[in-house]
């Protein structure tokens, strides 16, 4: 279900301008309808803040590879909870992909 946005993602070789891609990918996805909107507006925020931080600075292979890898497992994370359809843990799934990247923009 979020396969689109990994492979923009992917494809575009995974520099900001392919983060600002997802971005506004994952926005679009985010105001359709579906029970998917919450997971696609947390995407493209988390997206959006990879461009705010790196836009005008330096970016290390490193540090690319190292965003891929954690977009990824909270990519992996929310599929698995949509997967099992329960809501209680696609809310944990939410909140725990949500407050770690929170962390991060304070």
């Amino acid at each position: 279900m979020f396969s689109t946005i990994l492979q923009t993602l992917t494809d575009q070789g995974n520099s900001i301008h392919a983060y600002r891609a997802v971005a506004r990918l994952a926005y679009e996805k985010a105001g359709e309808p579906s029970d998917h909107a919450a997971a696609f507006f947390v995407l493209g925020t988390i997206a959006e803040a990879f461009v705010e931080r790196h836009e005008r600075m330096p970016l290390l292979s490193k540090e690319t590879e190292q965003s891929f890898a954690a977009f990824k497992e909270d990519i992996a994370a929310l599929s698995a909870a949509y997967e099992t359809g329960d809501p209680a843990g696609i809310l944990a799934a939410l909140n725990t992909v949500a407050s770690s990247h929170a962390a991060v923009l304070i």
